[in-house]
């Protein structure tokens, strides 16, 4: 039986499409279901950037927070490396002098002793920021960025900072095993607790020397005395500390 003819009814009495209009609107409606698919992928990228850039932040606030209390930790560490520089420094003063006076001796236990360079001192970093950082992923989302730099720099400066103290602790950990092994502390103490000021006996006046004059005693101040590059490491990280923190702050706030 032949189609009917354009414009005429067929068999269910509704007008016959022709094909060309029949396959215009089957375009349309796949061009439509396209277009609903594009918009929804499109809506779903936003979604997930949007999410993504949520965790990126969060990441980057843990950090931000990390190098506050680093600060708080570099400001004490650094107070305590310069008195000690100093410690060290008024202890060379006293054995390179022919005729130290019990005075100097008692200034030194006294003011000095307390930040002596036995003490197992060190910068503490929290690095629990940037690690979780790294191992999600989203390093790759800053790749390329001054933050990314500044990160690297950062925790770079860290590291350098700990094998410098570390280096620095080991000499003086052998220093101070050798001064208890050979027993150079004991007969001092009774002077020390009584007062080195109050000193009256000869013996006693001896007894200080040799412990000032022992080779693990200079040799542990003498090292001391020279560490002040470790204080120009501190304001380094702290520099960079700033400039961290800016770029934290326009990455999260932008």
């Amino acid at each position: 039986m032949e189609n009917p003819p354009a414009g005429r009814a067929g068999k269910t009495g509704k007008p016959a499409w022709p094909a060309g209009r029949y396959l215009k609107y089957a375009i349309g409606e796949i061009v439509l279901v396209v277009i609903g698919i594009l918009i929804a992928l499109y809506i779903n990228n936003l979604n997930t950037e949007k999410q993504d850039s949520i965790t990126l932040n969060g990441y980057l606030n843990n950090i931000s927070q990390n190098i506050k209390v680093d600060e708080v930790n570099l400001d004490r560490i650094a107070v305590y490396r310069d008195s000690s520089i100093i410690g060290s420094k008024y202890f060379m003063n006293i054995i390179e002098q022919e005729n130290t006076l019990k005075e100097q001796y008692s200034i030194y236990f006294t003011k000095y002793f307390k930040y002596n360079p036995w003490l197992d001192k060190y910068f503490q970093s929290n690095k629990s920021g940037f690690e979780a950082l790294k191992n999600s992923g989203y390093l790759s989302k800053i790749q390329q960025t001054t933050l990314e730099s500044e990160l690297y720099k950062y925790y770079r400066l860290v590291e350098q900072i700990e094998n410098e103290e570390k280096y620095l602790n080991n000499f003086m950990e052998e220093m101070k095993y050798d001064i208890y092994k050979n027993n150079i502390v004991q007969p001092i103490k009774s002077i020390v607790n009584k007062g080195v000021g109050n000193i009256e006996t000869d013996e006693d006046f001896d007894k200080l020397q040799s412990f000032f004059n022992y080779p693990s005693v200079v040799g542990s101040h003498s090292r001391n005395a020279g560490t002040s590059y470790l204080n120009e490491l501190y304001n380094e990280l702290l520099m960079s500390a700033v400039n961290l923190q800016k770029e934290i702050e326009n990455m999260t706030k932008g």
